[in-house]
């Protein structure tokens, strides 16, 4: 459903309003709300959720389309082993580039993905685990939902990586497939 949604991101807003407007029309009219105000609301708020949504995914897809013409992708990155309340254990954004046995990260804090901080050369990069969707927990900490998880070893320590399915794909095909 995720991949039909990203697809058709227009539809998607459409369904998603036309939904709200009907949930919310309901929940007006059960209230006892007169049915001008009723249906007033509905659309109203149908327009916003749906006009929410469209103009999400477009900048999405305007910022995925940019880094891939730079040659490089939106990626999360934790140490799941790291000390408890440490900042390692907090999914850092940035921007990065793969290749064989090698990924080089650059945190970008705000949405615009503007690098900044120090850059990691994380080597000897080897995948541990197949890709897994986020938890609760992962999203809760600014994951986006659609994103993808998988483990890798490097000369770091074991290391997680978050990012679409796409980048997922490339990081494996780059670094090699999964090793049990």
């Amino acid at each position: 459903m995720r991949e039909w949604g990203a697809m058709h991101p227009a539809l998607r807003a459409v369904l998603v309003g036309a939904a709200v407007c009907a949930v919310i029309l309901g929940a007006g009219l059960l209230a006892g709300n007169p049915a001008d105000d009723a249906i007033a609301n509905a659309v109203f708020y149908a327009l916003i959720f749906g006009g929410v949504i469209f103009l999400t995914a477009r900048r999405s897809r305007a910022t995925s389309a940019e880094l891939n013409r730079a040659g490089l992708s939106l990626m999360y990155l934790r140490y799941p082993n790291s000390l408890p309340g440490s900042l390692s254990g907090i999914w850092e954004m940035g921007v990065a580039t793969a290749g064989p046995g090698r990924i080089d990260f650059q945190p970008a804090p705000n949405d615009e993905l503007v690098p900044s901080g120090r850059s990691k050369a994380l080597t000897a990069v080897r995948v541990l685990s197949l890709p897994r969707k986020a938890s609760h927990k992962d999203t809760h900490q600014g994951l986006p939902v659609a994103f993808l998880i998988i483990t890798l070893e490097s000369d770091s320590g074991i290391i997680e990586v978050a990012a679409n399915l796409h980048t997922l794909q490339k990081i494996q095909k780059d670094i090699g497939p999964a090793r049990p």
